[in-house]
């Protein structure tokens, strides 16, 4: 049985919580978070403790890991913290706001003997999965290109956050690379506003080159639900193309297939070792506490992480210059 605590309970510790809560292999000790009305209100009713500061929840003894699900500003130095205490971590993505700090977590991660995972939920969903096993056994030939695209809501996104709308490419981009399996040699981008009461980009496409000549195309959207009531909930496609097939995801209506010269092929939705498909939210956390039960190396590292933030941040100064930007 492994102890959790959760650090910050805003919208996606909230559902870490709920889903959490859930599960028979641990045991959600207590959350920490600045707002502490919000934190009274989840533990109402529940033997789960409120802590007053981090300083409280790392000085448990009790507690074996720690979710942190608050802005990416503070994961550099909680993670660290929660490290140094001897908690196990899993800290959610973007891994940092600078290389810097985001390098100074993978090191701290490397040093100890402790399990740190990143908040990248879709190398869960079986159909990502799918689409990296077909490109790994070769059933698509030599891959040629990636197109992918993903629609989020804006109402369930901080335009407060440094990242803007590429807080939701994170996701797109870091499954081309873990896709894919390598690093890109260089990225532009472009963007555009939609509405003229937020001077943020609401909507940005990346190019991706690759030193064997892939090429990745990423789009990426938030949108309002007043203006566009079709898009209420996240929505993300993706096609890889090979020389010998290709493998597409649309779940705007579900299910993946794959098409090659030998077959075409739906793929179904259920995880190996399970008779069903609970989401990729819970089964990130199934594989971070089989990580800290038996040892086994973590799906989604730091070290992952750390080349998706060198890639962000590439994205963003071609958005601010215009220009390529070599990585």
């Amino acid at each position: 049985m492994t102890n959790l605590a959760i650090c910050g309970t805003g919208r996606i510790g909230t559902v870490h919580f709920e889903n959490l809560r859930t599960f028979r292999g641990c045991r959600i000790i207590g959350l920490c978070d600045l707002d502490g009305d919000r934190v009274a209100r989840l533990v109402r009713g529940k033997e789960i403790r409120s802590y007053s500061s981090t300083d409280e929840m790392l000085a448990d003894p009790e507690i074996h890991a720690v979710v942190i699900a608050t802005s990416s500003s503070s994961h550099r130095d909680l993670t660290l913290r929660a490290l140094a205490a001897g908690k196990h971590v899993f800290v959610e993505k973007p891994l940092a706001d600078t290389i810097e700090d985001a390098a100074a977590i993978v090191n701290a991660a490397k040093n100890s003997n402790l399990v740190v995972q990143v908040g990248f939920c879709e190398r869960f969903n079986p159909h990502y999965m799918e689409a990296r096993a077909a490109v790994q056994s070769g059933r698509l030939g030599k891959i040629r290109a990636i197109y992918s695209s993903r629609i989020a809501p804006y109402e369930w996104c901080d335009p407060s956050w440094k990242l803007g709308v590429l807080d939701t490419a994170v996701h797109n981009l870091d499954l081309a690379l873990w896709i894919l399996g390598m690093k890109p040699l260089d990225v532009l981008a472009r963007g555009t506003n939609l509405y003229s009461d937020s001077d943020m980009l609401h909507s940005v496409t990346t190019l991706l080159r690759f030193p064997n000549g892939v090429v990745v195309e990423d789009h990426t959207m938030w949108l309002r639900v007043a203006k566009h009531p079709l898009h209420q909930c996240s929505r993300s496609r993706m096609l890889v193309l090979g020389d010998a097939g290709l493998f597409e995801i649309d779940l705007n209506s579900r299910p993946a297939s794959a098409l090659t010269t030998e077959r075409f092929e739906m793929c179904d939705t259920v995880i190996l070792g399970g008779e069903g498909y609970y989401g990729c939210l819970k089964l990130q956390f199934e594989s971070f506490l089989r990580s800290i039960e038996e040892r086994v190396p973590v799906v989604a590292p730091v070290a992952d992480a750390l080349l998706v933030e060198s890639v962000i941040l590439a994205v963003q100064e071609s958005l601010r210059t215009g220009r390529e930007v070599a990585l």
